[in-house]
């Protein structure tokens, strides 16, 4: 008899034991988890005092798919701001939504403290992810055009940073190549004296050589008080002049801080971090 007591375990007991061996099963597991995952609890609350760009619960949806849900984001003014993420992340559909372009079904964004309207386009220089040029003009033309519609367009350094270049005012932009007209698109774009620079992958789809000119150009000809905010999924080309990183995971925010933050916590550079997060 005393033996069976011994060996017998209470209804209570078993439960524990039960519940003990399952955690230590699952503990790898959940281990492994923080670790891939622990930017996220880290950084994702970050908050900043005087931010040029923010959104209030934003969501976004085409139909069914929800594009961005719940979005949460103050982009601190000055510096470089990468938002950075896969393709389908979202992010030209949250630019979108800052240029005006789209409406939210939820929330609200702000640039500069005011929702996106005639006031906000009047501070923020757009840099679209695909060609906008007139290809019927001469290149005198679009300049032209753009010192018509913005203010603070500065003609005279646009056409030196051309000149550098050697296009011609006079060259039809249809006759550009396709180098050139990027080239052409930023330039007219960082020619601006605006708050904010929205720039939606500058350097997806050009050769090295040519990215190294695009970088350069931005950093050469970004106002001191200017806010770049800088799409791409390129992240080891503009690592370098970043220095703030926000990170976008299926349509929401996984991760808003500087980039220096990142680097003395994590122990790895962005890029490693970004492989490491979206890794497949």
């Amino acid at each position: 008899m005393e033996t069976q007591n011994e060996n017998k375990i209470e209804p209570e007991n078993a439960e524990k034991q039960n519940n003990v061996t399952q955690a230590d099963a699952a503990a790898p597991a959940e281990e492994n988890s923080r670790s891939r995952g622990s930017v996220f609890s880290e950084f994702s609350q970050s908050r900043f005092e005087d931010c040029i760009f923010e959104c209030r619960g934003v969501n976004k949806n085409y139909d069914k798919f929800a594009a961005l849900t719940n979005v949460n984001l103050r982009v601190p003014r000055g510096g470089v701001v990468g938002l950075l993420g896969p393709n389908g992340s979202g992010k030209t559909t949250l630019i979108k939504l800052a240029m005006g372009m789209l409406q939210p079904n939820g929330g609200e964004i702000l640039i500069d403290g005011k929702r996106p309207g005639p006031q906000t386009k009047a501070v923020t220089a757009y840099l679209p992810d695909a060609n906008y040029l007139c290809n019927w003009m001469r290149v005198e033309q679009q300049i032209a055009y753009y010192s018509d519609f913005f203010p603070d367009f500065n003609k005279q350094k646009c056409e030196q940073l051309l000149a550098r270049l050697g296009i011609q005012l006079k060259q039809k932009i249809k006759a550009l190549s396709k180098g050139n007209k990027e080239k052409l698109g930023l330039l007219l774009t960082m020619s601006r004296d605006a708050k904010l620079y929205i720039l939606d992958e500058p350097i997806a789809g050009v050769d090295p050589a040519a990215r190294e000119f695009i970088l350069d150009t931005i950093m050469a000809n970004k106002p001191e008080n200017a806010t770049i905010f800088l799409c791409t999924h390129l992240i080891a080309d503009i690592e370098p002049i970043l220095t703030h990183a926000v990170f976008l995971r299926k349509g929401a925010i996984a991760l808003n801080a500087p980039v220096a933050e990142i680097r003395e916590k994590e122990g790895k550079s962005l890029d490693e971090l970004f492989r490491e997060v979206f890794k497949w």
